[in-house]
């Protein structure tokens, strides 16, 4: 599947818009990822504020392998529903922290792969780094990223080492943080984009960067 990139002008910054990619900036690196394995089923643990999950059941479908997505969610949450539309099994729990979750897909793995929150493995750091690789950003002084896990993060620095990349965490304590959004993880950005984006993670990015970021900098919107 090819999936361009696209970037428009918002309010004198540049922003990539993969939230026009259903899965976002993750699918990029997943679809990678799934076709190296040699395994026909894979496992994670996901959250209905994130788009790792649906991003998974994307590029299972995207290369033909079985995702099992264990979520805390009720049966008629539309996130739900998106992951089924996708094709992913979905064993639906109690809410429960991530890490209890992320335990009871290990539980029912047997053997099979269970990707960490965020896909945190150097796996999946190289193949998002590969799947990225194909923009140009030397047109841009610098690029400014929502940060969880800080996977991607990370992965545009050691894809572009050139490039100031520029962090906003949307959780306490990120592991990559150059800004700190004051809103907690659950709640919306409080001055959202002019653009579709996921109000608990990209979303807090426009905040800093309308005051922060050099003139024609990147703002990378990985999900709507």
């Amino acid at each position: 599947m090819t999936m361009p990139f696209t970037i428009r002008m918002e309010n004198g910054l540049n922003v990539l818009r993969d939230d026009l990619i259903v899965g976002g900036t993750k699918r990029r690196g997943l679809n990678l990822l799934l076709r190296g394995l040699s395994t026909d089923t894979v496992f994670y643990a996901g959250t209905t504020m994130g788009h790792g999950a649906l991003a998974l059941a994307l590029a299972g479908r995207d290369t033909g392998k079985i995702v099992n997505i264990v979520l805390s969610a009720k049966d008629s949450d539309p996130y739900v529903t998106k992951l089924r539309e996708a094709g992913a099994i979905v064993h639906l729990s109690k809410p429960l922290p991530i890490e209890i979750l992320h335990g009871q897909a290990e539980d029912m793995a047997a053997g099979a792969p269970v990707f960490p929150p965020g896909f945190a493995t150097p796996e999946f750091a190289g193949s998002l780094s590969g799947a990225v690789s194909a923009l140009n950003v030397l047109p841009y002084p610098e690029i400014w990223v929502a940060s969880v896990t800080g996977t991607l993060a990370r992965a545009l620095k050691k894809t572009f080492p050139k490039t100031m990349v520029r962090t906003v965490s949307v959780v306490k304590n990120g592991a990559v943080c150059d800004f700190m959004a004051s809103e907690k993880y659950h709640q919306p950005a409080k001055t959202p984009p002019p653009y579709p984006s996921c109000s608990f993670t990209d979303g807090k990015v426009w905040q800093f960067a309308q005051k922060h970021a050099r003139p024609g900098a990147l703002i990378w919107n990985t999900a709507g």
